[in-house]
């Protein structure tokens, strides 16, 4: 079993774990791929270097995405035939907790095994907060239940990590589309109890608020703002139609309504399905075409019907269709997803393995170095 552990910037504390570790799972090989951290942080390395720990590495920050591919590499290269368990280097995560994962990890090979959290106790309200939204988005994608989205303790059979390296994204946004992946392929996903453990308010973290949600949500913003912009386009055509040529009274408008509709209805379906969802089903055009139309008619009735009754209860018509319009944006995004323009895997032979379209060599330099 390799205990792959990606870091930036680490301190001493991560020579402590690794102790710890090797007692606890004498067996395992570790290995950990800096992250660009630069040359004042040798010292925690070369503490590392003797304790018989492999590190590789490069020079410049490209994100822990990056890193776990580059650490995938390494371990199909040299140990083509073990099980990956993948740990933070913050001290997040307990010896007894990695080695419990690892050994799921051995008895089923096939399965992604996560070490999930409780979230119970002191927890920053960041971290509370951003995994509800992200366990709330996957199970919206992927109509699956997961606990703790964003844990960095994971485990993958040997044989999972060529696919692996085709999961897009360099940061921290590569671990939600790596299950999203998992999701969408019906790969078993199996989710074991971790304590949770958040040192110095999690200050240790390198995760950027602003910048890595912005990735994380990528799928879901991309979204909206297709939507947004399908708005536009149909409010432009709208008006130009009524009033540029001059279409006046109830069929006029009527007219009007319905082509500006069609010609914003026309983009969106490309958009979402070439561009948001990078749709991989096979089906046809025709029967999505069919299905979009359907999900079209279901939600403009969801929301006649939703209006009426909120209204009827006492709210006010505008926050009625605001309440409706929330949740018909959460439906239809999930039925899209999920069944419209499903992600299905792909039959073809995976490609030899690229890396940034580099070939890399593993070489002794004070410590192996990725260049």
């Amino acid at each position: 079993m390799i205990i792959l552990i990606p870091t930036l910037e680490p301190t001493l504390a991560l020579v402590e774990l690794i102790e710890s570790l090797q007692h606890e799972v004498p067996a395992a090989r570790v290995l950990i791929v800096d992250d660009g951290s630069g040359p004042e942080y040798q010292t925690a390395f070369n503490a590392l270097d003797r304790r018989n720990v492999t590190v590789i590495g490069y020079g410049v920050n490209r994100g822990k995405g990056y890193a776990l591919r580059t650490g995938f590499i390494w371990c199909m290269e040299h140990a083509p035939d073990e099980a990956v368990v993948c740990a933070d280097s913050d001290g997040q995560h307990r010896p007894a907790d990695i080695a419990k994962v690892g050994a799921e990890a051995l008895t089923y090979p096939d399965a992604v095994v996560l070490g999930v959290r409780a979230f119970q106790g002191k927890v920053p309200a960041r971290s509370r907060f951003g995994n509800w939204a992200t366990a709330m988005f996957f199970r919206l994608a992927t109509g699956v239940k997961i606990k703790d989205t964003q844990t960095g303790l994971r485990a993958y059979g040997s044989h999972q990590l060529r696919s692996l390296m085709n999961v897009p994204g360099d940061r921290f946004e590569w671990e939600l589309n790596a299950l999203l992946a998992a999701a969408d392929a019906k790969q078993e996903i199996i989710q074991v109890p971790i304590d949770t453990v958040y040192e110095n308010g999690n200050s240790g973290s390198h995760f950027r608020p602003v910048a890595d949600s912005l990735r994380v949500f990528r799928p879901l913003l991309s979204f909206g703002a297709v939507g947004l912009g399908c708005w536009v386009l149909e409010m432009f055509v709208f008006v130009m139609l009524a009033n540029a040529l001059g279409m006046s009274g109830p069929v006029g408008l009527a007219f009007a309504v319905v082509l500006s509709r069609i010609a914003s209805g026309t983009v969106n379906f490309l958009a979402n399905k070439h561009k948001v969802f990078g749709d991989t089903s096979k089906g046809g055009t025709r029967k999505q075409v069919v299905q979009y139309v359907a999900l079209a008619i279901a939600l403009l009735s969801i929301t006649i019907v939703g209006v009426e009754i909120l209204t009827l209860v006492g709210l006010a018509p505008w926050i009625a269709k605001v309440i409706l319009d929330v949740c018909c944006f959460a439906l239809s995004f999930s039925v899209q997803r999920r069944w419209i323009f499903s992600r299905e895997p792909d039959d073809e032979p995976i490609e030899p393995v690229t890396h940034g379209h580099l070939h890399y060599e593993f070489t002794r330099q004070g410590h192996d170095v990725v260049v």
